[in-house]
């Protein structure tokens, strides 16, 4: 199977399970803050930031939507931290070796 068929059917996946949180968790906060999470798992992180964005436009700046969106762009800024990572071992081992030669030789 090929690259794009792949995506194409996780992004169908993915679709299924964000249909299927609004089906149980109905149209509230709550419900835009967990497919916000998911989309971050999912590593899109922008979609995930539009979704939390969009939270405080749909349901305004009260304390609960506030504390909902605050957790979720905690929870995406850790994600993507960890993505980046993962994407570029190379140059986080770089780095770790950099900062060791230099410790060594100070």
């Amino acid at each position: 199977m090929q690259h794009n068929q792949l995506a194409d059917i996780s992004q169908a996946g993915l679709q299924l399970a964000i249909q299927e949180i609004k089906e149980e968790m109905f149209d509230t906060p709550e419900c835009d803050y967990t497919i916000a999470k998911l989309l971050s798992h999912c590593g899109q992180f922008e979609a995930a930031e539009r979704r939390l964005d969009d939270m405080l436009l749909k349901w305004g700046s009260s304390p609960d939507v506030l504390e909902l969106t605050k957790k979720g762009h905690a929870n995406l800024t850790a994600l993507s931290a960890i993505a980046d990572i993962s994407r570029s071992p190379s140059q986080v081992e770089h780095g770790v070796l950099a900062s060791a030669q230099t410790s060594t030789i100070a």
